[in-house]
């Protein structure tokens, strides 16, 4: 697959391998569809909470925070 970049995110993207933050064009694509589909994965949970909520399952707050914060810290290391 090819692809192009923007160019207005080009310079953002050169600057990125420039100061080896990535090795490469393909690594910083990669990072950004990585972050995309951790925040698409939240929207989803969020979806779901809101959902159980409407159907009148209710948790704890304490509960609530701590698998959020469990769950967090999954997708940014790239677990689903």
């Amino acid at each position: 697959m090819t692809t192009e970049i923007p160019a207005d995110l080009a310079p953002f993207v050169e600057r990125m391998v420039s100061e080896r933050r990535f090795l490469s064009v393909t690594d910083v694509l990669g990072e950004g569809l990585r972050l995309l589909q951790a925040r698409e994965t939240l929207r989803e949970e969020v979806g779901k909470g809101f959902a159980q909520l409407d159907a009148g399952a209710e948790i704890a707050a304490e509960d609530v925070y701590a698998r959020a914060e469990q769950r967090i810290s999954q997708i940014e290391h790239g677990e689903r």
